[in-house]
């Protein structure tokens, strides 16, 4: 019998194009406490990091966790204020996950936001009954670039690493999925194509992606 096949998805950034209200939201919480951010670099060393790195990031001190808690809220609602009216699907996303249900692959999202951002996108967007399983940034000890997340995510789908392929918009999801062992597509929401060095492919959306194109058969 041939061995299960399985899509694991970041989630921010590649089921939605939500980046940009995350950048926005980052940006006025740092401005409000002095610190101004650079997108390049936000996106280089932080963009898929988990919240309480991205802040001890640019506080530059160790964060306690119910500062940091305290501090996410309030980043969080400003985020969830801003994108809120703009929730969308990524184009092609729902056709290619019927698709690949259809071919008996498996489903899951690995991403460093916290349940209260997976509730607001994947419930928000009816996605949720879409995905076998789901791994969030409260259930792993190391965020990206380890591949922890990864490997949860595939072990609850009860895949072998070399048989997922990872849809990831950032670099370290994507040295993430490399380490796991697993194929990777790029995808182009917050970096340039040829910024994806491990890529299998790159895409800016699902438009044009099927099933076998993105298992490379």
């Amino acid at each position: 019998m041939t061995p299960p096949r399985a899509f694991l998805f970041d989630m921010d950034g590649v089921l939605c194009h939500n980046m940009p209200a995350h950048e926005e939201a980052w940006r006025r919480f740092f401005r409000a406490r002095g610190i101004e951010i650079d997108l390049k670099d936000f996106r280089e060393n932080t963009m898929g990091r988990p919240t309480r790195e991205v802040l001890r990031y640019y506080l530059k001190r160790d964060v306690p966790p119910a500062e940091a808690a305290a501090l996410a809220h309030v980043k969080e609602t400003l985020y969830r204020r801003l994108y809120g009216p703009k929730r969308r699907a990524l184009p092609g996303l729902r056709a290619l996950l019927r698709e690949g249900r259809r071919r008996g692959c498996r489903l899951g999202v690995g991403t460093g936001s916290k349940d209260d951002n997976v509730t607001f996108i994947l419930d928000g967007m009816s996605l949720r009954a879409s995905f076998d399983a789901v791994v969030d940034g409260g259930m792993v000890k190391k965020g990206k670039p380890d591949p922890e997340t990864w490997l949860i995510l595939a072990d609850k789908l009860k895949t072998r690493p070399k048989d997922c392929v990872v849809f990831e918009d950032s670099l370290l999801g994507e040295e993430a999925a490399r380490r796991a062992g697993m194929a990777v597509v790029g995808v182009t929401t917050s970096h340039r194509a040829q910024e994806f060095r491990h890529a299998r492919l790159r895409v800016r959306d699902f438009r044009r992606l099927s099933v076998r194109r993105a298992l490379a058969e």
